[in-house]
């Protein structure tokens, strides 16, 4: 991928990409590819979020696309199956760390990668964020929890001066599905089917009015059981789609745009005068408002670097300390915090962050706060 000076500019002056590439080896290829054209790779800090493939697979497949890794590289692999190589052995070198998390959790992503890009900063280098692919984001998780949680990580993304860019097969999902989560990206690159036609245009979206299309999105955006449709097929063919062949076994994007039981269902749609009626009575809401309790909760202790006192969390939220309690007991079972008592308080650890024993060495900073 050859990306003349003007759109690489573009490019490195935009905070969230969105890449429209299919779901192909030659659209994982053009994803790898657009990463190292906007930066050369000898100075570059990468985070990939993955799903399917394996970090192993995306090591390789960087290889063989681009050459010599990233100085820096880390994974959040959204998958919970272990493996130990990739494709001809490839194993991920000792010094690139991978972080796994449950795909049905998005908002598990943010903790480990807030983490990563704050490590990060300072190291002289440009920090880039690969997602991997919203294709298969979609399938694990409805639209309006994926939509608020894209939101959340492009800001997150835009706050430590990075680069993100984001995957996804435009033949697979329908256009409203696409126009609205254009409006989170500064930038979007088409790429056709060869990987040789290729383009780069802003969306000139509004960012300070996404929300708005969380509260007024009434597409059914639904995937299909994971039994049939055309999903079923993506996920049991993925594996193969970086490191194999183009061919999809004739269930491939194109194949499938035809078939009228692919893609996501589409309900017909109001009339113009309906929904600008709706649009009108919709209100501005801070990006705090679109967050659940326990998402505002995840996203201040990742704030705190994933521990910090109950009564903090009290202090942040403006709760009542009854409130709070109940909400963090709610959490606690669902293994999303843990909880250890230090003197007449708690301190609240994000999972994952947990002291080794509950006579941990924050008893002290306990008791010098």
């Amino acid at each position: 991928m050859n990306i003349d000076t003007s759109d690489k500019r573009q490019l490195n002056e935009s905070s969230n990409v969105l890449l429209l590439a299919p779901l192909t080896p030659t659209g994982n290829r053009a994803c790898l590819e657009l990463l190292a054209s906007t930066t050369d790779p000898a100075r570059a800090n990468v985070a990939a979020v993955t799903y399917t493939p394996p970090p192993e697979t995306w090591i390789s497949d960087w290889q063989t696309n681009v050459g010599d890794l990233p100085a820096e590289l880390a994974f959040i692999h959204a998958n919970t199956v272990e493996t130990d190589e990739g494709p001809d052995g490839t194993e991920a070198p000792p010094n690139v760390s991978v972080a796994r998390v449950d795909p049905n959790q998005p908002m598990d992503i943010i903790a480990p990668l807030s983490e990563q890009l704050t490590r990060w900063e300072g190291n002289g280098n440009q920090t880039l964020v690969s997602v991997q692919t919203l294709t298969v984001l979609l399938e694990y998780v409805d639209f309006d929890t994926a939509f608020r949680y894209l939101h959340i990580l492009t800001h997150r993304v835009q706050a430590a001066d990075a680069i993100g860019f984001y995957h996804m097969d435009p033949d697979i999902h329908d256009e409203e599905t696409i126009n609205t989560l254009k409006t989170l990206f500064d930038a979007v690159v088409e790429v056709g089917d060869d990987g040789r036609e290729w383009s780069v245009a802003e969306t000139y979206g509004d960012r300070s009015a996404t929300s708005d299309h969380v509260q007024s999105h009434d597409t059914d955006v639904s995937v299909p059981d994971a039994g049939d449709g055309l999903f079923s097929s993506v996920l049991n063919s993925v594996s193969n789609l970086f490191s194999g062949s183009d061919d999809l076994d004739g269930t491939g994007p194109a194949d499938a745009a035809e078939s009228p039981s692919a893609g996501s269902e589409t309900v017909e749609s109001n009339s113009s005068d309906d929904q600008s009626v709706r649009e009108s009575e919709v209100e501005q809401f801070p990006e705090e408002a679109m967050l659940t309790d326990e998402d505002r909760i995840r996203e201040l202790l990742t704030r705190y670097g994933g521990r910090m006192k109950q009564a903090d969390v009290t202090e942040e939220t403006d709760w009542s300390k009854s409130t709070v309690s109940r909400k963090l007991s709610k959490m606690e079972e669902k293994g999303l915090i843990t909880r250890v008592q230090v003197g007449r308080g708690n301190l609240v650890f994000l999972s994952g962050y947990e002291p080794e024993t509950a006579k941990s060495p924050f008893e002290q900073e306990t008791t010098d706060g």
